[in-house]
């Protein structure tokens, strides 16, 4: 009885510090192999090989291999629209981006769970904090949320526009088991319906390898993934160049949430009007470090793979307007640059583009950005 009681206190303790260092909610799951997550990894193997070279699901889906001692899987709630964003930033990039929910050693978000870990160290605990550990599975087995029918957990009174962080530690402190559920209406699958390149093919289900999101980031940049965004995903991506918030925005359950008038994020609003699509496409070093890594580095490591997203949403977006900072693009360095930027031009098209194309084809001899000008080309 002893015992248990002081558990209990340490649990209490715990929640109390979480909540101290600006997190909205604490839960704490058993450690049970995620049967269902096995499942749908076998069964949705294709889309999903690209994770083994960095994210290993398949290890994900069990914690005890990621962590052998582990006995509780503490989850940690953060609500990310408690601010407003910027218009000029909304469509562009999505709200956890925008966010700046990163983990490294210069962001606040980086500093509380560094903290919070340090803390639990403290109490005597080993602790693991890994990528590999299922989050949004922990969170609805803690019984912090349900599934929506995007993927997405909704928490009670904040929807779904929360983050949640797994550590497994080697405490037991009572984690609890709750089956997965959903509190979706089963005639509502506007998410589903509003998702411009299919991703969201079934209720709970996802292909990432469709999602604009995924593209966004994943693309040629993480170890695995596919090297190149297809043309048929690019002209479906709209204006996002990190992430997308689609199937969050017409979500039913999320309408409170973005209705409410919230104060403004001050650091948003200083950079948003620096924060363009043409500068972003153009952008030297200097303003790469000084206006977009801090806001968007958190998968997405060379400057060249933003550029890229940025000659997509210029082409989909701004029409002849921006021929001249594509035609300026087209003598970039990178040759990623320069074949997608070719590919946005396409896609814009008219006397002007195909003027545009033809020149610089006279003065490139990269072979992947000629295919991409010739297929432009093609399509005039």
């Amino acid at each position: 009885m002893k015992a248990r009681v002081m558990a209990v206190s340490l649990k209490g303790e715990i929640e109390e510090y979480a909540l101290d260092l600006g997190f909205d909610g604490v839960g704490f799951a058993a450690v049970d192999p995620f049967t269902g997550l096995t499942q749908a990894l076998r069964e949705r193997e294709e889309g999903y090989r690209w994770t083994e070279q960095v994210l290993q699901l398949n290890r994900a889906a069990d914690p005890r291999v990621v962590m052998p001692a582990a006995r509780t899987l503490i989850v940690l709630l953060y609500d990310y629209h408690k601010l407003s964003f910027p218009a000029a930033l909304l469509g562009k990039v999505g709200r956890v981006y925008l966010a700046r929910l990163y983990p490294g050693r210069t962001r606040i978000f980086g500093s509380r769970l560094r903290l919070f870990r340090s803390f639990l160290e403290q109490k005597g605990m080993t602790v693991e904090l890994r990528q590999t550990l299922p989050d949004r599975q922990a969170a609805v087995r803690a019984g912090l949320g349900t599934f929506g029918r995007n993927t997405f957990v909704h928490f009670p009174g904040r929807g779904s526009f929360v983050a949640p962080v797994v550590m497994a530690v080697d405490a037991e402190l009572g984690g609890v088991f709750n089956e997965v559920g959903s509190r979706c209406p089963e005639d509502c699958n506007r998410c589903i319906e509003a998702c411009p390149t299919g991703a969201l093919y079934e209720p709970f289900k996802i292909d990432p390898l469709r999602c604009i999101s995924f593209q966004t980031y994943c693309a040629g940049n993480v170890p695995g993934c596919p090297p190149d965004i297809p043309p048929e995903i690019r002209e479906k991506m709209g204006s996002w160049v990190y992430g997308c918030d689609i199937c969050q925005e017409v979500c039913p359950r999320n309408q409170s949430r973005l209705k409410q008038k919230l104060p403004s994020d001050p650091y948003l609003k200083k950079i948003a009007p620096h924060f363009t699509l043409e500068k972003l496409l153009n952008m030297g070093e200097d303003y790469y470090r000084a206006r977009v890594q801090p806001l968007l580095y958190g998968y997405i490591w060379e400057k060249k793979f933003l550029q890229r997203n940025a000659a997509i949403a210029l082409g989909n977006s701004a029409g002849e307007a921006a021929l001249p900072h594509l035609s300026r693009s087209l003598s970039d360095k990178e040759p990623l640059v320069r074949r997608y930027s070719a590919w946005a031009v396409g896609r814009i098209g008219g006397r002007k583009g195909r003027a545009l194309l033809e020149r610089h084809r006279g003065r490139e001899n990269d072979p992947g950005v000629l295919a991409e000008t010739g297929a432009a080309l093609e399509q005039l």
